[in-house]
């Protein structure tokens, strides 16, 4: 990759900084990692020159909403981070 084509890096800062105002604002998002660039682009009647790279899910939060507590688990540091080996 060089940085002619950083298209899909600056796709993805943008939308990093929409799900933090969101944020900010009290709404919800879920980044979709996965999808079908062709069906959304159908769907959304984007024009064949744009590639989607990035789905944003966005809506208002149920009042009792909880993180997943899988989210404020960590793993023994030991178990992810190596010196010199592999």
């Amino acid at each position: 990759m060089t940085w002619e084509t950083s298209g899909v890096i600056d796709a993805s800062i943008v939308t990093t900084h929409m799900m933090l105002e969101a944020t900010t604002l009290g709404v919800g998002t879920t980044w979709v990692m996965y999808f079908i660039p062709e069906a959304v682009r159908e769907e959304f009647a984007i024009p064949d020159n744009i590639e989607p790279v990035a789905l944003l899910v966005m809506g208002y939060p149920a009042p009792a909403a909880k993180p997943f507590p899988g989210h404020s688990e960590f793993k023994p540091i030991e178990d992810v981070v190596s010196y010199n080996k592999f």
